[in-house]
């Protein structure tokens, strides 16, 4: 497969700096920030981006109409599964102002949530005219019985693992032993290589950045320039191709990250700036390498055809 990197975003509504949804619910950073600010970087180093759409995207058309232009050139529409704006047992009808804190495989039952995930897959495939094939949780809150939902509903990829983080801090899944490059699940264990039918593509995420931090995850080295600089992500990235045959890094952040005001790590204009340098620099970084840009879908395919 050669050197493998993705771009996977998850796509939702505008936030505030506390990261409760927008009061009137806006979506610049779908409307405005993918096509004005992010097309024109994807174009420039040949990328082919992953949306993970929530439900709220999903259900504004505007959104969809502006995704789809995507999907014409060569972008991979994915499920994220925002839980409480869904049914069954959806929580909201006015999005405007609310909080999503839920960890969907905790929240829920296992058929409530397997429900919930069909459901926006539905959702998705009309008003996108696609199937979706790669699922992340919000809140990366995905276990054993998620990953055996997707297998029932048709998925082929998950990327809710991180790698070293434990969120029982946050009353959610303990991801710390995972792999840190792609495996298909275990039947029986989530961070074990098995048999299942779902290929594991975890977020590219590597130990602390000075160990006597404390175990939360901005402490963490993530290849995500929400919270890291350019130094780090490109000795992470270095870190990657030293270990690793043939690597697989996936990048990851919010699409209301590159809007200012919109989350609490871009603030202001100042700070978008230093976020858009800081994640060229890094896919310049990783272009330099002789890294391919893939969806998770070809990377999927690539895996599979390998194996055979």
């Amino acid at each position: 497969m050669g050197k493998t990197f993705c771009i996977t975003i998850d796509t939702e509504p505008d936030c505030d700096i506390h990261w409760k949804r927008s009061d009137p619910l806006t979506f610049d950073s779908v409307l405005s920030g993918i096509p004005n600010i992010l097309r024109p970087l994807w174009d420039k180093y040949d990328i082919k981006p992953v949306y993970f759409v929530s439900p709220e995207v999903v259900q504004n058309d505007n959104c969809c109409e502006a995704l789809k232009q995507e999907v014409q050139q060569g972008a991979e529409i994915g499920t994220h599964l925002h839980s409480e704006y869904i049914q069954p047992e959806k929580k909201h009808e006015n999005f405007a102002g609310t909080s999503s804190d839920e960890y969907p495989c905790f929240a829920y039952d296992t058929e409530t949530e397997f429900a919930k995930i069909k459901n926006l897959t539905d959702l998705i495939a009309e008003k996108f005219g696609i199937v979706p094939v790669s699922y992340r949780a919000a809140r990366y809150g995905a276990d054993l019985d998620t990953i055996k939902s997707l297998e029932k509903l048709g998925y082929k990829v998950d990327s809710s693992i991180t790698p070293q983080i434990n969120w029982s801090y946050q009353d959610g899944p303990d991801h710390s032993k995972a792999p840190q490059q792609p495996y298909f699940i275990s039947e029986n264990n989530y961070y074990s290589v098995g048999d299942s039918k779902i290929l594991e593509v975890p977020i590219t995420i590597s130990k602390k950045r000075l160990p006597l931090l404390p175990d939360r995850w901005p402490f963490y080295r993530w290849l995500r320039p929400t919270h890291m600089t350019f130094t780090e992500m490109k000795i992470l990235v270095n870190e990657f191709i030293k270990n690793y045959r043939e690597p697989v890094l996936n990048l990851m952040f919010h699409s209301m990250e590159i809007i200012p005001g919109k989350t609490p790590f871009v603030r202001n204009e100042f700070q978008q700036k230093m976020y858009l340098t800081r994640l060229e620099k890094i896919i310049k970084h990783i272009k330099a390498n002789n890294f391919q840009s893939k969806t998770l879908q070809e990377v999927y395919s690539c895996t599979t055809n390998a194996a055979e």
